[in-house]
């Protein structure tokens, strides 16, 4: 695995610093517009530890984003809850009005938002989030980003063993394949047709990868 790791504490300087030098800009994308069918209720804004439960993630990468690591971050809801909270942060989001159209849907709208902040001069790639997976830890996705963009690869996905977890990310020259998923079809569709383009990172805590589905999978 081409994994290059760096001393705690100076890894996200390096992140940003060598992306900058490569020409890479690494846009994320964070996905809250499921509807809970299994949670009975919506379980993005069921309280976690003092907050709703899609906050724990979302805080994080705006840690990242304000250090540099991310160069963008959009957030795609069906919930004006969660909107007016991201106005409040001034993060970006926009309301999915087809989410029963399944998370292809959120997809796109967040693809397409995010290629606003593209610069045209550099390699832009969108990284994938879903705002149900509260465990996920800031330094998980700092070490992702770091040996990905040391590899040339230009897919890349966390695991754990022989699980596939969220987050993944996409070079943009898989833009239009992406823009061309229907239905509850996710860019892991992408991901299985270019299997020598990724790039795996293997993550230690297999519980960072959960996304919650069920109330008893709660403390």
């Amino acid at each position: 695995m081409n994994f290059i790791k760096k001393k705690d504490g100076c890894q996200p300087f390096f992140l940003f610093f060598r992306r900058e030098q490569m020409g890479k800009r690494i846009h994320g994308i964070l996905l809250a517009a499921g509807f809970s069918h299994r949670f009975r209720g919506n379980k993005l804004l069921y309280p976690l530890k003092g907050k709703a439960l899609y906050l724990h993630l979302t805080e994080r990468l705006e840690k990242l984003l304000k250090k540099g690591t991310l160069d963008s971050l959009v957030m795609v809801t069906q919930y004006d809850e969660i909107l007016q909270e991201m106005k409040k942060r001034k993060i970006e989001a926009i309301k999915n009005e087809n989410s029963r159209q399944g998370i292809s849907s959120s997809l796109k709208l967040g693809l397409c938002k995010a290629q606003e902040f593209e610069e045209k001069e550099d390699e832009n790639y969108y990284i994938f989030f879903v705002t149900d997976q509260p465990y996920l830890q800031e330094k998980t996705i700092e070490d992702f980003l770091w040996a990905f963009v040391q590899t040339g690869k230009t897919i890349g996905c966390v695991k754990c063993g022989k699980e596939m977890g969220n987050p993944v990310i996409f070079h943009e020259k898989y833009k239009e394949e992406l823009e061309c998923l229907q239905g509850d079809k996710g860019g892991k569709c992408v991901l299985r047709k270019y299997e020598k383009e990724v790039f795996y990172f293997e993550v230690e805590d297999k519980k960072e990868l959960q996304d919650i589905d069920e109330r008893g999978e709660l403390p």
